[in-house]
């Protein structure tokens, strides 16, 4: 190991980094998989979930179970009694892969860069196995090390939209491949016609963290379309609501979806947490029951069965039958009414919960919307929304105001400095904790851009890390200096990260609006800690009034 190494740095009150050296080795990202495995394989009473990157692991923890001293006493334990990593060459997966023409657009380029032929850029970038560094961005991306150092050429300057799925692209000097296609900026050299990834598939990735992989050229190949993104219900679901318009964007989702980090596939879930929790306790649900998350636009929806219903979060301007209805109120609702919204009021997003919770068909452990990763899809006009079967409540008492969060358009956001401090200048550190910033329009499940003063980074310190895991709430800083706010839809990044947002705070900017004012305060870990344990005492009591007399 490295001399100075292991370090541990906190990110917020829910996950701890551990460091065992820095770059790209493969010797020193076998030992980070090998202290993952050991971990995952024994848990601390606690721990929720490890994830290893390439010379760095994210332990994910409980906050209202154990704390960071206890995780990182266990991690030094077990790391001691590592036995000396054997050699080990991993699986072999051969991926084939048809070069140049439509689904090559940059060989050419490539080729030209690297002063070679086409073919032999083919040949090069096939003539080698590659290890698999650790899979993320996007599902069963796979992040490859090994390329000829000839062959390296760096990212595009605007990356493109759409790939199509099965896309194999180069990096700088790392080689790759687009799963489900979607926006990339690497180098796409072919196109590979197998279903790298599939989430219906017991396994869904085939190619894990350690493993090598060999490109087989091939002359053509039929490429299967990619699974859909649309929501499936189950079976025995009872029919309760139909979509007669879908809004901007309406979701299923509960708690998330953990475990599914090794596979490139984020939590997902709720983006308020609280506001799915109070909505769930008004009906009768326990708090990860699952139920819609409306962003600005809400949906128009026709009731087609007896259910009681509570709208928590933002006001979007509920109108059952066209009368203006409050919300954090359970609704008792009956054939034929009709629920839609204004628009927003006073802020983005808000949580419809349903009586018995919704019957969206599990998938990868949860019935949490992940539509990048082919798990459910916004909903569409026509389809039918079901739920769970269970005795229908009667409709209690509204959530009193004290147990309501206030809303407006200025918040504070408490942040946990770190975990990569150093590579911020002291003015960028000043910045960040004193300038006002702006909600910016570009925000989605994934994150928020943030807009004002830029962040400096260290003067001739590198602009980016080597690629770490991240938990929903931290924030990157690309070069440009604009603050980046990673939310439920992501799993790694190679940005530094400067503070992570506590968990109760990030409630607060689920419901922001585009030019809404944001600031952000430094809390100790301590104080993190507490207000995590004060949110969770506030879902107990949630989930206590939910709970049957």
């Amino acid at each position: 190991m490295e001399q100075g190494f292991p370090q541990f740095r906190p990110q917020g009150e829910r996950g701890l980094m551990v460091y065992l050296g820095q770059g790209i080795d493969p010797a020193l990202n076998a030992r980070v998989r090998q202290l993952a495995q050991a971990l995952a394989s024994a848990p601390l009473p606690g721990v929720t979930e490890v994830l290893a990157a390439y010379c760095s692991l994210l332990v994910q923890l409980d906050p209202l179970a154990t704390d960071h001293g206890q995780v990182e006493a266990w991690v030094e334990e077990v790391l001691a009694g590592l036995a000396p990593e054997r050699e080990s060459s991993g699986r072999l997966v051969e991926v084939p892969v048809v070069y140049g023409g439509e689904h090559g657009p940059d060989l050419m380029g490539v080729a030209s860069r690297a002063g070679l032929t086409p073919g032999e850029v083919i040949e090069r970038h096939a003539a080698r196995d590659y290890l698999c560094y650790l899979v993320g961005f996007t599902p069963g991306f796979p992040f490859l090390g090994g390329l000829d150092p000839l062959l390296a050429t760096p990212r595009l300057d605007s990356p493109r939209l759409d790939l199509p799925p099965g896309a194999v692209g180069i990096g700088g000097d790392q080689t790759g491949l687009y799963p489900l296609g979607g926006p990339g900026g690497w180098r796409i050299l072919g196109r590979t016609p197998l279903m790298v990834y599939d989430p219906r598939r017991a396994e869904p990735c085939l190619i894990k963290a350690g493993d090598r992989v060999r490109f087989r050229p091939v002359p053509g190949g039929v490429f299967p379309p990619p699974p859909p993104a649309r929501q499936l219900w189950q079976d025995e679901g009872l029919p309760v609501l139909e979509v007669l318009a879908p809004g901007a964007c309406t979701t299923v989702q509960d708690l998330g979806r953990p475990g599914q980090l090794e596979h490139g596939v984020p939590v997902s879930g709720a983006l308020d947490r609280y506001a799915l929790a109070a909505a769930n306790a008004l009906v009768g649900n326990p708090p990860e029951a699952a139920g819609l998350e409306l962003t600005l636009m809400g949906p128009k929806l026709k009731v087609l069965a007896p259910t009681l219903a509570a709208v928590c979060g933002a006001d979007l301007g509920l109108k059952p039958d066209g009368r203006p209805a409050p919300a954090w109120t359970p609704l008792a609702l009956a054939p034929g009414q009709v629920l839609s919204f204004r628009g927003p009021q006073d802020g983005a997003r808000a949580v419809l919960a349903l009586a018995g919770g919704l019957a969206a068909l599990p998938l990868l452990g949860s019935r949490s919307t992940y539509a990048l990763g082919r798990l459910g899809g916004p909903l569409l006009a026509g389809e039918i929304i079901k739920t769970l079967p269970a005795p229908l409540p009667s409709p209690g008492p509204a959530l009193p105001p004290e147990a309501r969060p206030s809303l407006g358009r200025a918040i504070t956001l408490r942040v946990v400095p770190g975990p990569n401090q150093d590579f911020f200048s002291q003015r960028g550190l000043e910045t960040f904790l004193n300038a006002q910033y702006r909600m910016s329009g570009r925000a989605d499940r994934r994150g928020v851009v943030l807009e004002g003063p830029a962040v400096e980074l260290r003067p001739g310190g590198p602009s980016s890390i080597v690629s770490e895991p991240n938990l929903p709430g931290i924030v990157q800083v690309p070069p440009g200096g604009a603050p980046m706010v990673l939310l439920n839809e992501q799993t790694v990044g190679g940005y530094a990260k400067i503070a992570t947002i506590i968990g109760p705070d990030l409630d607060l900017l689920a419901r922001a609006l585009p030019g809404d004012s944001v600031r952000f305060a430094a809390v100790s870990l301590g104080q993190a800690l507490a207000a995590a344990r004060e949110r969770g005492r506030m879902l107990e009591g949630l989930r206590q009034a939910a709970s049957p007399a």
